[in-house]
């Protein structure tokens, strides 16, 4: 059979549940609002609600969330770039995966327990308000919550370390003999970094650049928390229509425009990076300096001739080195600060979350014994343990294909896992609400009506985009050698593949579970739309109770998920290590046995 087949139950999953669900919406956008208490009608086809849209709230409020998301996504990038550098080419290689795993951390804490630190940390009377005023740098309490400055600071601390992964990937792959090369000509670091280091690393640049803009169009959870009144997004506008305004169409046509803007920024932001990129291609000037000369001289920045370095210079450089080496120290402050404030406060004996009483472990008494807090944690394991497995299993096997496999059928099926990826989040929550809707009440298919299977389905699809992607880059640097030895020796398929093939794959598929398990037990839009009644999950629960006040439970409970993780963490990072050379031990096993 050919390898593209191991593609089809994803493309199969994904047509059914990102595809048909989509088009729904679109189809749901030419409809109206049938009345005070219906939610749609297509019995009458118009673009009535693309005008009512673009004639309404719609236009301006995207403005506001466009703005916020592009000054979030250039700070995340200049707070990225030389923090990935760092960590890439500076750090040690035994350091560089637990540096890389303490950036991953604050996604094991839930978004919005890390989202409500800062509110304890920007709050008038905290800590950081009664320092500032103590040290005499502000006059008064700090009026920072409930502001656009607030929101951005929010927004710009939860998608940071999606910036940051693909830059380290993008600087950990470049050659180092290029760099050297660029310095051995006399380029002097500036230039190296300009013309040499950051064009080799604008893929990386463009994929943490969406990463992080595409999903933050439609967060609206931390405008909410962060900005009050202030922090109105468009993705709360759209939400809005399905929940409190029941017009399914309005809300479609909303949705509709969201994603065609979306991908008209990425669009239009593509063709000025290709534009850009042209130019300073046409304006590099190489100078070829004589071996002789190339201790004593440097390139001057800017142009092409050549002068002696001088005292500046050297104590440019060394301010540069001393604070690419300080820059992370700050970063890492600012990605755990929310979560030790969280860590301490779930030690608060008060009855409210933000007000602090004392020291004490009524959290935890509470936490451990609270029937809603128990049954929302155990919906969230259940689901993000079945969308787990779910999302690594399809998404493996089509990364699998595609690194094995690179015919027109592939070409398809990566336009379809981009599709997914760059899909605001908001805009699948809508679809799936309706379409499990039609499947469970309309259909009459009654497995859609339950609560854990509308949570493993819809999570899943973000995740084995990712896992596909994941699985696909480590296959595509493996070569075929062990395999076709394999089949040499006579070993027969399905012995090859768990034998020879999975090891190989299995650090991609163990990060594939591991990511798929974390998205899923954080995600709160989806988890929104598509929970029932009785099968609520846990990032629902806190959201809801952010509205009508937190207990301290809240933070003790979030503090044993983050440690759990942490240790499973840390369980699979031995399983991946006792699996080295399990591939060449498994050849070995096959010869013997020929």
């Amino acid at each position: 059979m050919p390898r593209s087949i191991l593609t089809l139950p994803a493309t199969l999953y994904l047509i059914i549940f990102f595809i048909a669900p989509v088009a729904l919406v679109a189809w749901y956008s030419f409809g109206y609002k049938p009345g005070i208490f219906g939610f749609h009608d297509n019995s009458r086809l118009s673009f009535d609600r693309y005008r009512e849209a673009l004639g309404g709230p719609f236009v301006g409020t995207f403005e506001h969330t466009l703005r916020i998301a592009g000054i979030a996504t250039g700070i995340a990038l200049l707070v990225g770039l030389p923090f990935a550098y760092f960590l890439a080419v500076k750090a040690s290689p035994r350091a560089k995966a637990a540096l890389l795993g303490l950036v991953l951390v604050p996604f094991w804490c839930n978004f919005l327990i890390r989202t409500l630190g800062w509110e304890l940390i920007l709050s008038p009377n905290a800590t950081l308000s009664n320092v500032l005023q103590n040290l005499g740098l502000t006059t008064g309490p700090l009026n920072v919550m409930f502001t656009a400055t607030a929101v951005q600071i929010g927004v710009v601390y939860n998608y940071l370390p999606l910036m940051i992964l693909p830059l380290y990937v993008a600087f950990e792959r470049l050659d180092p003999a290029l760099r050297e090369a660029s310095k051995d000509l006399g380029a002097n670091r500036f230039r190296t970094l300009t013309q040499v280091t950051l064009p080799l690393a604008m893929p990386g640049i463009a994929a943490g650049a969406l990463l992080v803009f595409v999903p933050l169009m439609g967060d609206y959870i931390t405008a909410t928390v962060l900005g009050g009144a202030k922090g109105n997004m468009v993705g709360i506008l759209v939400a809005s229509w399905f929940e409190a305004g029941s017009n399914w169409a309005l809300g479609s046509a909303e949705a509709v425009l969201l994603i065609l803007a979306i991908l008209g920024v990425v669009a239009a932001a593509g063709i000025a990076a290709v534009v850009l990129r042209s130019a300073l291609r046409r304006r590099r000037r190489v100078t070829l300096v004589q071996p002789q000369d190339r201790a004593r001289l440097r390139l001057e920045v800017g142009s092409g001739e050549l002068r002696s370095p001088g005292r500046y210079d050297r104590l440019l450089e060394r301010t540069g080195e001393w604070a690419l080496r300080i820059w992370p120290v700050f970063v890492y402050l600012f990605l755990f600060l929310p979560i030790g404030y969280i860590v301490v406060y779930s030690f608060n004996n008060g009855r409210l979350f933000l007000s602090w009483a004392g020291f004490g472990l009524n959290g935890y008494r509470s936490a451990l014994t609270d029937p809603q807090v128990l049954s929302s944690v155990a919906t969230s394991f259940k689901a993000a343990a079945g969308a787990a497995i779910f999302a690594t299993v399809l998404g493996s096997l089509a990364g699998l294909s595609l690194a094995r496999h690179t015919g027109r059928w592939s070409k398809f099926f990566v336009v379809l896992l981009a599709l997914v990826m760059v899909t605001p989040e908001i805009m699948m929550a809508i679809s799936e609400l309706p379409w499990f809707v039609s499947l469970g009440v309309d259909h009459h298919l009654s497995i859609f009506n339950n609560g854990i299977v509308r949570l493993i389905l819809s999570h899943s699809l973000f995740s084995t985009a990712v896992v596909a992607f994941i699985v696909r880059a480590r296959m595509s640097g493996v070569d075929e050698t062990l395999e076709d030895a394999a089949a040499d020796l006579y070993a027969p398929p399905i012995r090859r593949f768990f034998q020879i093939t999975l090891p190989l794959m299995l650090p991609a598929v163990v990060a594939g579970a591991l990511m798929a398990f974390t998205l899923s037990l954080d995600d709160v839009i989806l988890s929104s739309f598509v929970s029932v009644e009785g099968e609520t999950p846990w990032p629902v629960y806190v959201f809801s109770a952010v509205r009508s006040g937190l207990r301290p439970e809240v933070a003790s409970m979030a503090t044993m998920m983050l440690l759990v993780t942490l240790l499973v963490m840390g369980l699979a990072a031995l399983v991946l290590r006792r699996g080295t050379g399990s591939s060449l031990r498994a050849m070995q096993g096959i010869a013997g046995g020929r």
